[in-house]
């Protein structure tokens, strides 16, 4: 009987089934619901902790970044203060001229738009300023010797002149004023108390800098106010918290600025008074100064940066206070405070969040914990099934498992997996055919898509086309009425100069619209060099005039430092090698925000000190080594960045510069100089500068004065014979301005047409002796007007010269195959229409043989001796000799030309030194001015 229970109760045992699924999900469960409940309890603990951490650090790096804004604002007022006392020394700025002072006041308050006035008192009282109101009107200010107790008040126009008076008021004696009276007492640049402009809503803040002469005597004092409001603009722009707040105080407690406040005033009775922090009607900025006056007694006391706790109504609050000073007097107090609930809110949520994180993740747990057992098992049954299918050998039969669950789904299972393998291989036939055919698909894509990207390269090259066409039209304009401006008779040198500068400024300009198209060139290997000869130091100066005044626009220095060695003339590619220069050092100019850019030109030779000679020309032709260096103080670049620079469309720096240009610039120079036969090297360091430069051999042209001058040194008036009649047509007015006031001071009988239908009505009235017509116009294209103009019998002979600002050359032939004798392009180049026109006209011209009222070449050979010895030249005296050697010694090229228009005011006798000294010295003749000015201090010796 007792064998009987035992075997009954094994086989009821064996008939138990075990669930693998529960096995799997209990565990699984216990442990995440662990690690949940313990991360939460941790959450929990270390987020109280850190609250003290991220209050710690958010006062530090806000009270760090008022302080850092604070030393920038403040220091706009001493910097212009400085400026003008330079300027004041240096004599550009002159009180005594009121209209030049005048003038040098109201360019600089345009660009300083944090200061609301700024001016000069003498040591006698006499006042001049110059005073923005809110409304953005500029007014002058100024007490004249005559009348010391009256203020005179002017208003100004836009171009800075002073127009009428607007009133005068009672004056108290400036020499009164805190910021006269502080200057003069500490002998420094100092601020002064704040105090409310008359007649405005604002405060500022007063900046004194006693002026004084060479014998240490006090000339007066300058003064420039900053607003106070920019600093509440500031303050309200942090971000701190949720309901943090900061503010500037004196250490008397009156409010600087805030972060809550517009202003630090109150006004009572139409009047302006300072509003003392404890006064305050913000409860945060009255509470959090009473705590530090309660705490150190008197705020005079915090003598560093201290970071406090204290409590209001119940609630902590974070508080940093730091004394903010600086050399010019300023004493005040920086202080941040942040509530704690702004922090506490979040944590309190989070701790709420933490709880019902914490069940959640029980219930989700238990649900993952089922369907992970689901997921484990349903493997582990596949397995043994094909366990036991290999075990048999017998892939096709099917397995038959009884008395345990798993095992019979095993079964199932392993039967459903032997019939989709081999479903599985009659799919895999079946992809392998589908494959060929997606390739084919895939194939003819690529090939429309290489259609669609030909396409796009021709839309690219129109859409360039067009641009420049476009570009080109309105520069034809520019550069017309430079040139003509350049002929005329009536402006002085300087104005001669200005137009030339246009000129130079233009020319560059349609050089940088060409740039664009010289990738295409580039790409398809086209580009040539076209080699002439030209005058080197008159290259390198107009090259230098460009890039100057992009330096003075940036406000950084740019320094032109020729070789004294260098040769007069040389034979090159002139316009590329201006392209590669001002691309050069348009980049040096770009990246650099201060310091400046310094354009260097070194004579370098082969090695042995022998110049270079040139097996296919003369031993009198020469070949230089000049070195071309551009150095700059900007952004630099990391070795990764140097490595990628001449790629195209690579740029470096922050976007805003890389939006300033195409990223083709340093690539086709680099095309270009390679042609050259030599290559652009580089030398950078990240945030200190970088140095490009690039070594060349140019041959010297001993007569490029004949082949480059010989049209600037004998002015065209007119020519010989009947008087030519010239029909020009273009459908823009300006381009026909240009051709017209180009030839009629010449003496042609120029008519105008505005389309081809026009120009053929005035063809058929009168008869012209040469027609100049465009070839894009409106009713009838000029390439319909020459055919039809050709088939006229009368007008076969006469010469048809097609205009267009088309760069295509293709439309240059069409043009000459239409019916055109020539083609000249625009923007439209004086001297090349003046040999067209003697070509086909076969014109004798007729020169002024007088003086040249042109800005002439200068002249770079002019010795010296010679020039002493051509007639009698007066020296000036000893001081102003010794002055012109120091500023020699130090190669002030433009120093040396200033002294040389002062000495041509002192005295008439020293005219003939001071022009032989200026013509020097615009040849940048370093060594040969030396020479000459140490001959004279010998004499006087």
């Amino acid at each position: 009987m007792p064998q009987t229970s035992a075997t009954t109760f094994l086989s009821n045992r064996s008939k138990k089934k075990v669930s693998l699924r529960l096995i799997l999900v209990l565990p699984f469960v216990v442990q995440i619901f662990a690690a949940v409940g313990l991360t939460g309890w941790l959450s929990l603990r270390n987020g109280q902790k850190a609250v003290n951490e991220v209050a710690s650090q958010l006062r530090s790096e806000i009270t760090a970044r008022i302080e850092q804004q604070l030393n920038t604002y403040l220091d706009t007022a001493p910097r212009v203060n400085q400026l003008n006392a330079n300027a004041l020394r240096l004599g550009y700025f002159k009180p005594d001229e009121l209209e030049s002072a005048e003038r040098y006041l109201w360019e600089q308050i345009q660009a300083f738009p944090s200061l609301p006035n700024m001016g000069f008192a003498t040591k006698s009282g006499e006042f001049i300023a110059i005073e923005r109101q809110e409304n953005g009107k500029l007014f002058f200010k100024r007490v004249d010797k005559e009348s010391r107790t009256e203020l005179h008040i002017y208003e100004s126009d836009s171009k800075g002149n002073q127009t009428k008076l607007l009133k005068i008021s009672p004056s108290n004696n400036i020499l009164n004023r805190s910021w006269y009276k502080d200057s003069v007492r500490y002998s420094r640049p100092t601020w002064s108390e704040i105090f409310s402009i008359t007649g405005q809503k604002t405060l500022s803040l007063p900046a004194g800098h006693p002026v004084y002469d060479e014998s240490g005597e006090l000339r007066g004092v300058l003064v420039a106010n900053f607003l106070i409001s920019f600093l509440s603009d500031f303050l309200q722009s942090l971000k701190i918290g949720r309901s943090g707040q900061t503010f500037i105080m004196e250490r008397s407690g009156l409010l600087v600025g805030s972060s809550t406040l517009k202003e630090a005033f109150i006004i009572k009775n139409g009047k302006l008074d300072r509003l003392n922090a404890l006064d305050s009607t913000d409860d945060l900025i009255r509470l959090t100064t009473a705590h530090l006056k309660e705490r150190f007694g008197n705020l005079t006391k915090i003598s560093k940066s201290q970071q406090i706790d204290f409590t209001i109504a119940g609630q902590r609050q974070f508080l940093q206070v730091m004394p903010f000073q600086d050399s010019r007097g300023l004493d005040w107090l920086i202080v941040v405070v942040v509530p704690e609930s702004d922090f506490m809110d979040q944590i309190n949520a989070n701790t709420q969040t933490t709880i019902l994180l914490c069940l959640g993740a029980l219930a989700l747990a238990t649900v993952l914990g089922i369907l992970t057992a689901r997921w484990i098992t349903s493997p582990i049954l596949r397995l043994s099934a094909a366990s036991r299918a290999i075990a048999s050998g017998d892939l096709k039969e099917n397995v038959q498992v009884k008395g345990i669950e798993e095992l019979e789904v095993l079964g199932q299972s392993f039967n459903l997996m032997a019939q989709q393998l081999r479903e599985s291989f009659e799919a895999l036939a079946k992809t392998n055919s589908e494959l060929e055919i997606r390739v084919e698909e895939r194939t003819a894509q690529l090939t429309e898509a290489k259609q669609l990207a030909d396409t796009a390269n021709q839309a690219k090259s129109e859409f360039l086309a067009n641009m420049s066409h476009e570009l080109r039209t309105p520069l034809n304009g520019i550069l017309g009425y430079a040139q003509i401006l350049e002929r005329s008779k009536t402006m002085d040198p300087k104005e001669l100069q200005g137009i030339n500068i246009i000129h130079q400024c233009g020319s560059h300009l349609l050089t940088l619209i060409n740039d664009i198209l010289d990738l295409a060139k580039i790409e398809a290997q086209k580009l040539e060099l076209y080699a002439k000869d030209f005058n080197f130091p008159s290259f390198l100066q107009g090259v230098a005039e460009i890039c100057r005044i992009r330096a003075e626009q940036k406000g950084i220095a740019f320094v032109y430092q020729p070789s004294s060695e260098m040769p007069v003339g040389i034979q090159a590619d002139e316009k590329r090698l201006r392209q590669v220069l001002i691309n050069l050092l348009s980049n040096a100019i770009k990246f650099t925000d201060s310091g400046g850019v310094n354009f260097k030109i070194e004579y370098r030779d082969n090695g042995t000190g022998e110049k270079l000679q040139s097996y296919e020309q003369k031993p009198s032709s020469p070949i230089h080594k000049i070195r071309f260096q551009i150095e700059d103080t900007g952004v630099g670049m990391t070795p990764e960045q140097l490595e990628k620079i001449f790629l195209p469309f690579e740029q470096v720096g922050d976007s805003k510069r890389q939006a300033e240009g195409t990223g083709l610039g340093l690539t086709i120079s680099q095309k270009i100089v390679e042609m050259m036969g030599s290559t652009i090297q580089v030398k950078s360091q990240s945030g200190i500068g970088s140095v490009f430069w690039l070594d060349l051999d140019l041959r010297e042209a001993s007569d490029w004065a004949n082949t480059t001058t010989t049209a600037n040194q004998r002015k065209l008036v007119g020519y010989q014979g009947r008087k030519q009649k010239v029909l020009v047509v273009d459908d823009k007015w300006e381009n026909l301005s240009v051709i017209v006031n180009l030839l009629e001071p010449l003496g042609f009988e120029v008519t105008e047409a505005k389309n081809g239908q026009e120009g053929l009505e005035k063809v058929e009235k009168f008869n012209f002796d040469l027609i100049i017509t465009d070839l894009v116009m409106p009713v009838l294209d000029g390439f319909e007007m020459m055919r039809r103009i050709k088939n006229l019998s009368h007008y076969k002979d006469v010469a048809i010269i097609a205009s267009s600002a088309s760069v295509f050359a293709t439309d240059q032939h069409k043009s000459l195959e239409g019916g055109a004798n020539d083609f000249i392009g625009k923007p439209v180049q004086a001297e090349e229409l003046f040999d067209i026109l003697q070509k086909y006209l076969k014109l004798k011209w007729i020169y002024d043989e007088g003086k040249n009222e042109k800005i002439s070449p200068i002249p770079f050979s002019s010795d010296p001796q010679s020039l002493s010895e051509s007639k009698s030249v007066v020296a000036p005296p000893p001081g102003e000799i010794e002055l012109l050697f120091e500023l020699a010694m130090r190669g002030n090229v433009k120093g040396i030309v200033k002294r040389s228009e002062h000495l041509e005011k002192l005295d008439q006798k020293f005219v003939s030194f001071a022009v032989e000294l200026r013509q020097l010295a615009q040849g940048y003749q370093v060594k040969k001015i030396k020479e000459f000015i140490t001959s004279h201090r010998i004499e006087k010796e």
